[in-house]
């Protein structure tokens, strides 16, 4: 019994320690900014939430706000291509993932203060210059000191050189705007590829990588700072006519949390949710203890007698069972940091990055393991400490144990606490269905769009290499194995938003509107198979650009019918619409689809390459071919490409992830459970030896027995697994509701979980009925 408690208790202490340290890892981001209760980031809330601004706004911010003490752009790209020249030779040394770029200027530095190993933040407000950390100063150069990189070059998207003007000590807080390489703002404005690929210029260019982060003076209220803002965006952006720019600034403590502005955000209700899940796993753990020393009561009755009339009080008696319920929590305390690793590598993928086994060893974290021994001491010795220093020494002396109202009482505490036990087992195990089969539902729904046997990938250097990559389409197409091929932005569905200010000539209100876009070639259509309800294909030309619209463009520009839009332009004429697609999906099924435009391009950064779905045997040689006319033009990149069909269901990874952690967390319960069913099991057994010879004597057969030994705890299962139906039905249709596209709940699920659940229960009382049933009637009606 000992044993089954430690490891109960075990379990759930290491389970509540994992979800500490992940919780506190979510809690620690942007702790240590100074002032960072003034400190915001400025998100564009118009038409759409994006946590970013158009690029040409920084300027004036910078110099004409009077209320903004400080403003630091953090620019993030996902450009991470590092060519490092080597010294005595003309080879370079090409790091093509891991670099963690951005652009910024010495304001960051001022916002981030960071111990510096070589160089100074001036430096950043020059154009070609890089600060590097120092584990990436180790990597593009090992064996050199800080001091010694300062000048070298770095070549940046394959012709942009820059200088190494500075080192600084790799960040150990963890923060949602660090880097490893800061590169100079001012080196964007020097570079047209740059300056397209950033829309440096344009005042019509929301993109949630344009990041600002703004500090105000004490006392400011960030609404001032937003009219600010809002006014300096009136004077400088010249397309402004009936769309109202807007701006919200998001406090820095909320960045990691509000997921509205933040694809990987971690919620706050998922944090508590965390929480619940720890206390309940270790709920769980002391609930076993309690059942346990609770049922062994009248063992122990004879010894607490004697205790009694040798005069042991019951506050003696009291610390005497506390001691020993620590001395176990202890114990398994410890065991639990033995199984916390084991833990660990099992949430590999919901744990985030940066947090490791050596957090188990802060401060902290030893602070909440002496709290929590002390409390799981208090909680599961109490209760039975009560039971058993209530028993009257004459009763126990006399073998009446069992006429005390504790014990009695006790029995009733006993089967709420088992039902309790499997009600959450079976919580957890409908649950994982339902995440399991919404995750399918969803991966696997039509989109509007051809999503099997599609790929794509970038192309190195984006926009700059343009040409290369038009030169690179044309040579995949000769493929015999590749059906069709197309250049241009993004697939249909990508997570994030992508959008572009339109306004319609026709339109009598001039509204200038914010709407999701794609570009490219004439082959997007044909790629994804995406029909046109009215009018033509894009033909891409030098001059007037043609574009199409999807079916939800058509409330959104007020036309009556897909015939209508045909013809009508768009920006004064720069635009035509030439047709209409049938409505396609994003993004997530969390959100329903929206209004679109696709404009012809003959510039582009991703090639989108439609393989035979037929013949899925012949991908791998067509793969084979693409990469070795990708190496042909980009002779010094590593190809790297992902069909469409993973990228949607990467759009569902952290469901994948509450799926795991909610399968961990009911093998842990069934687990834990099931200990404490054993330990019952084995105590009922034990009990009832007399009562089961005299049954066999009298007859019984051995299943007979067996059923009677059964009844009892596998009734307590049943219960347990009603009440939790409509617990389990409210969790799930709750958590479906976050979904535009759901399944709708199966009925079949609940009866299918029960009938597991009471199998696993069956079969873990039968390894020790059986043999009780089993066991020779004249042994244990000689047992005295």
């Amino acid at each position: 019994m000992t044993l089954i408690n430690v490891v109960s208790l075990a379990i759930g202490i290491s389970a509540t320690l994992v979800i500490f340290l992940f919780v506190q890892h979510d809690y620690s981001f942007d702790k240590h900014v100074p002032n960072g209760d003034r400190v915001y980031r400025v998100n564009s809330v118009g038409t759409f939430k994006i946590p970013g601004v158009m690029l040409p706004l920084i300027k004036p911010m910078e110099e004409e706000a009077t209320n903004i003490e400080l403003v630091v752009p953090v620019i993030k790209t996902y450009l991470e291509k590092i060519a490092v020249p080597k010294a005595k030779s003309e080879d370079l040394q090409v790091f093509h993932k891991g670099n963690k770029l951005g652009f910024t200027n010495s304001k960051y530095f001022e916002l981030y203060p960071s111990r510096w190993l070589a160089g100074d933040a001036k430096q950043l407000n020059e154009p070609q210059k890089i600060v590097l950390t120092e584990s990436n100063k180790n990597r593009f150069f090992p064996g050199q000191t800080s001091q010694d990189v300062i000048g070298n070059t770095l070549i940046f998207m394959d012709s942009i050189n820059l200088q190494v003007a500075g080192v600084v000590a790799d960040f150990k807080e963890n923060s949602d705007f660090s880097f490893q390489g800061f590169i100079s703002m001012p080196t964007i404005p020097m570079f047209p590829s740059l300056k397209t690929i950033f829309a440096w210029d344009s005042w019509t260019n929301y993109n949630d990588i344009n990041n600002v982060l703004v500090k105000i003076p004490e006392g400011t209220k960030p609404a001032d700072v937003e009219k600010t803002i809002v006014e300096l965006t009136k004077k400088n952006k010249k397309m402004n006519e009936g769309f109202e720019d807007k701006f919200m600034l998001q406090p820095l403590a909320d960045v990691h949390f509000n997921s509205d502005f933040n694809y990987n955000a971690s919620k706050p209700e998922t944090l508590r949710n965390l929480i619940l899940l720890a206390v309940f796993l270790l709920a769980l753990g002391v609930i076993n203890f309690i059942n346990l020393s609770t049922a062994q009561s009248t063992e122990r009755a004879k010894e607490i007698g004697i205790r009694k009339t040798l005069g042991s009080t019951k506050g003696k008696l009291t610390m005497q069972f506390l001691v020993e319920t620590f001395l176990i929590a202890l114990t398994a305390t410890l065991l639990s940091i033995v199984l916390t690793p084991i833990l660990l590598k099992a949430f590999d993928g919901f744990i985030p990055e940066g947090l490791e086994l050596a957090n188990l060893f802060t401060p902290l974290a030893i602070v909440f393991l002496l709290g929590q021994l002390i409390i799981v001491t208090l909680l599961a010795g109490f209760y039975p400490a009560w039971i058993l220093t209530g028993y009257s020494p004459v009763l126990a002396m006399k073998n009446q144990a069992g006429k005390n109202s504790n014990l009695s009482r006790s029995n009733w505490v006993r089967k709420l606490m088992t039902v309790f036990q499997f009600a959450l087992a079976q919580v957890f195990l409908i649950c994982v269905l339902i995440v399991v089969q919404q995750v399918k539902y969803v991966s696997q729904r039509d989109m509007g769009f051809e999503k099997d046997a599609v790929l794509n990938f970038f192309i190195p250097g984006s926009y700059q290499n343009a040409a290369k990559g038009n030169v690179l389409k044309n040579r995949i197409a000769q493929i015999p194995e590749v059906q069709k091929v197309s250049f241009g932005n993004h697939s249909p569905a990508v997570m994030g938003q992508m959008t572009t200010s339109v306004v319609l000539d026709q339109s009598d209100e001039k509204d200038t509107k914010q709407i999701d876009m794609r570009n490219g070639d004439e082959n997007f259509l044909s790629v994804y198979d995406i029909p046109l309800v009215a009018g033509r294909n894009i033909i891409v030309r030098d001059s007037l650009q043609e574009v199409l619209i999807n079916e939800r463009s058509l409330e959104f520009f007020k036309f009556q019918n897909p015939q209508e839009a045909l013809g009508k332009t768009l920006n004064e004429g720069q635009m035509t619409i030439v047709g209409v697609m049938k409505d396609f999906d994003m993004t997530t099924a969390r959100q329903t689809n929206r209004p679109i435009i696709y404009y012809g391009s003959s510039e582009g950064y991703v090639i989108h390459v439609r393989l035979d779905k037929q013949h899925p045997e012949t991908w791998s040689k067509a793969t084979d071919k693409i990469s070795k006319e990708f190496n042909a033009v980009f002779p010094n990149d590593t190809f790297e490409f992902k069909f469409i069909d993973d990228t949607v269901e990467s759009f569902y990874t952290k469901d994948k992830q509450l799926s795991k952690l909610l399968t961990w967390a009911m093998g842990l319960s069934i687990l834990i459970a099931g200990l404490g069913l054993f330990g019952l099991g084995l105590f009922t057994a034990n009990q009832r030896t007399k009562e089961i010879g005299i049954r066999k004597v009298l007859g019984a057969s051995i299943s007979q027995i067996i059923a009677l030994l059964l009844k009892n705890l596998l009734s307590l299962v049943g219960i347990a697994c009603l009440i939790a139906f409509p617990i389990a039905w409210y969790f799930g249709s709750k958590w479906l509701e976050n979904f535009t596209y759901k399944m709708d709940i199966n009925w079949w699920l609940f009866p299918l979980s029960a009938l597991g659940l009471l199998l696993v229960a069956t079969l873990i009382l039968l390894s020790k009925t059986y043999f009780a049933a089993k066991a020779n009637p004249v042994k244990s009606l000689r047992d005295e």
